[in-house]
């Protein structure tokens, strides 16, 4: 599979056939079941059709206004790393769609959570916290949002005196600028250094509690590409630069 051909086609979907058939239900089942995890806490995916959402949206404007035929309920606690894993592996299992051609879309905190988890049976302290959109667009993404709509290079990324070279980072780096955030906020920071790469967040003023899954879906875009490059690492926590308004999450070490 080639990541970051996947990453540059995806683009949010917001109209729908409505038409699933029953082997792409079992097909995304499936990937649902098998994805791969950023870490150990518990993220469980349901399958839910449309009729079962649509009333529990809650559009702002045309803010929300995705009517999909059917979306997948992202169960997990609600902290710091169950929600950094359900960003890491829910991209993942979007990409996965994307490959199936089939278009998604995030919803954040546009629904109704507890209405929507009175029907699943989940245990304390589980909820649903996002939703994602997904069927077949109306048309099949090839392009890109334009590139105005988010922030340049530049910005994103500190390159330290001594950093390691061998590697097309900007390419890395592009794979990043691309995720997916909650009212496309970018709040991710790269540290390129000559062991490592560490993964920050710039905390805004909007939106804050959906930071942890905008810097899971940051990570899983700079791993695939990172894979997808031959670059080889590991994803650890470590020492790190400090700098004023980051937040550390995690870095990428190489071999």
């Amino acid at each position: 599979m080639n990541w970051l051909q996947l990453i540059e086609r995806r683009i949010s979907v917001r109209q729908y056939e409505q038409d699933v058939n029953e082997a792409t239900l079992a097909q995304v089942r499936k990937i649902c079941e098998h994805v791969k995890g950023y870490n150990s806490s518990a993220l469980k995916y349901f399958l839910l059709p449309g009729s079962e959402v649509h009333r529990r949206l809650r559009c702002i404007g045309p803010i929300g206004r995705v009517f999909a035929p059917w979306y997948l309920a992202a169960v997990a606690a609600g902290d710091r790393e169950a929600l950094f894993n359900l960003g890491y592996s829910s991209q993942r299992v979007i990409l996965e769609l994307t490959a199936m051609d089939l278009g998604t879309c995030w919803l954040g905190a546009l629904f109704d959570s507890e209405a929507l988890g009175d029907n699943l049976g989940l245990e304390k302290g589980q909820a649903v916290r996002a939703l994602i959109a997904w069927g077949r667009g109306h048309k099949v993404p090839g392009t890109k949002e334009k590139s105005g709509r988010r922030q340049p290079p530049e910005k994103l990324a500190v390159y330290a005196e001594d950093r390691d070279t061998r590697y097309p980072w900007r390419t890395v780096l592009e794979a990043v600028r691309w995720a997916p955030s909650a009212i496309n906020r970018q709040p991710w920071r790269l540290w390129f250094g000559a062991s490592a790469v560490h993964l920050f967040s710039r905390s805004g003023r909007l939106a804050r509690s959906g930071i942890p899954i905008d810097m899971g879906i940051a990570l899983c875009h700079f791993e695939l590409a990172c894979e997808q490059l031959a670059i080889p690492g590991r994803i650890a926590q470590t020492e790190h630069p400090q700098r004023k308004g980051w937040e550390y999450w995690v870095s990428y070490l190489f071999d």
